[in-house]
């Protein structure tokens, strides 16, 4: 039944592309709807192994057990709103969005279930087919840039990365490249061996996460994508660099881990830091959702890179929290567009008069994305912080200095030029595919922020794993349950 994740997916893709009209529309929908559905039950599914190439020690093996089947879920719920919103596009694109966006789901669901290194690698290149044609295909005028760009950075830490796969099984004598047949191998390799292979590692990973100085294509990425800010969502959902660290590089090399993670903590900090400045600085909407994200993502490597039981699980549960809460400022940010044609912030102010329901909504989704407690973010926000003081006190407070701007400076500072000061030209407000767009962003919000126990729990049997540094006492239960602090 694990199988169903790509499946499923997969099959509305082919719908979609191979369907005509609206029948291409609705065989999407159902499929993004079913596999959500089957994604809430999939923490129960049992893993399934199929042979695939035993001379290269390598198989289909899939496993939904621990952060996997949190990381699919919280994909699958921010996809539906996606394709109602890629549903409206104009017929002459609306099906390709819609093919694309399910193909990249179904690769990220590969990427995320699977439990064989080589599988693995796989998916991971597979995710960036999507993106790319969706960038390529349907971006703005400087997008030959920003895919080149993208492809640079993405291809040079990969071939990297690929590099440390191919020597790691014969370095180690591991059976195969399952995790269980690896993990014992690999940690027994000398510590010099161990550093290099990391370092391969590093390169993907820290690209995808993405880290400072290597972030610059991400932000190229957002602003050459299609303003609808679909394509923006796939690019948010492919922010998976800190689950590469989290379930590969940190547990199977913890010694090349621990070597790198003074200066891999330090980027970190700074990435939360300097995305929260610069996302100040923008003077249109869509930049600084780009910057926000960026910050986002430093928050989740200073969990990462604390390499303690607290951080590592805060650092996957805001990975799974900011798919929702950027995804859906991404799909504002594309009704914004709709209603002025462009992201300029200058086009805007006064907006809550004439669409008080957008204003409210927007408020709502932006409280998630900037760490409001009872919201999706506070959870992983607090817990990565909470490692990375652990871990390094000052870095710590280099992190949170990032999360001080986003509440105080930038978040405020948007709505304000948004929706607040006199009435501007009048905007419609939501309505129709508007609330059904904005209605699942909300209910994953309010379900990460105020019952987020069972995905903390989930998150931190798979932590203990990748845990390098010391092994702490379980999270107190009146912080997994989001009670007081």
């Amino acid at each position: 039944m694990t199988l169903l994740a790509l499946a499923l997916p997969l099959l509305g893709a082919a719908l979609a592309w191979f369907l005509p009209g609206r029948l291409a529309v609705a065989g999407a929908l159902v499929s993004g709807i079913a596999t959500f559905v089957m994604a809430v039950f999939l923490p129960n599914m049992g893993s399934v192994s199929l042979a695939w190439l035993p001379a290269l020690g390598a198989e289909f093996a899939f496993d939904p057990s621990g952060v996997r089947s949190v990381l699919v879920i919280a994909a699958a719920l921010t996809m539906v709103p996606t394709l109602i919103a890629a549903s409206r596009l104009g017929a002459d694109r609306r099906n390709t969005f819609l093919a694309l966006l399910l193909l990249m789901q179904t690769t990220l669901n590969g990427l995320f279930l699977s439990t064989d290194l080589i599988v693995t690698y796989v998916f991971w290149e597979a995710t960036l087919i999507p993106s790319l044609f969706l960038l390529g295909l349907f971006g703005g005028e400087h997008r030959r840039g920003a895919v080149t760009k993208y492809l640079v950075y993405a291809i040079t830490g990969s071939f990297l990365m690929l590099a440390s796969i191919l020597a790691l099984r014969p370095l180690s004598g591991a059976a195969s490249y399952a995790f269980v047949d690896l993990l014992p191998a690999t940690r027994e390799l000398d510590v010099v061996v161990q550093t290099w292979l990391f370092a391969g590692f590093a390169a993907a990973f820290a690209v995808k996460l993405p880290l400072f100085p290597l972030h610059s294509w991400l932000i190229d990425f957002h602003r050459q994508n299609h303003p609808s800010g679909v394509a923006d969502v796939g690019g948010t959902l492919y922010k998976v660099g800190g689950f590469g660290f989290f379930a590969w590089a940190i547990p199977l090399l913890p010694d090349g881990a621990a070597a790198f993670q003074p200066l891999l903590l330090t980027l970190a900090a700074v990435t939360a830091l300097w995305g929260g400045l610069a996302a100040t600085q923008q003077k249109d909407f869509k930049s600084m959702l780009a910057y926000m994200s960026l910050s986002h993502m430093g928050v989740v490597g200073v969990g990462v890179f604390s390499m303690t039981t607290f951080g590592l699980t805060g650092a996957m549960f805001l990975l799974a929290a900011q798919m929702i809460s950027t995804g859906g400022l991404f799909l504002a940010s594309g009704m914004l567009h709709d209603r002025a044609g462009t992201f300029d912030f200058d086009a805007f102010g006064g907006l809550a008069k004439s669409a008080p329901a957008l204003a409210a909504l927007f408020l709502f989704t932006l409280f998630a994305a900037i760490g409001v407690p009872g919201l999706s973010n506070f959870p992983g926000e607090f817990l990565s912080l909470l490692g990375a003081f652990e871990a390094t006190p000052w870095l710590g407070v280099v992190a949170a200095l990032g999360s001080v701007v986003a509440a105080g400076v930038y978040g405020v500072n948007t709505y304000q030029r948004l929706f607040l000061g006199p009435a501007g030209e009048r905007r419609s407000d939501v309505a129709g595919l508007d609330v059904l767009i904005l209605a699942p962003i909300v209910a994953g919000i309010l379900w990460l922020g105020l019952a987020p126990a069972p995905q903390v729990d989930r998150i931190e049997a798979t932590a203990s794993v990748a845990v390098v540094t010391q092994v702490e006492a379980p999270i107190p239960p009146s912080l997994a349950l989001g009670g007081e602090r």
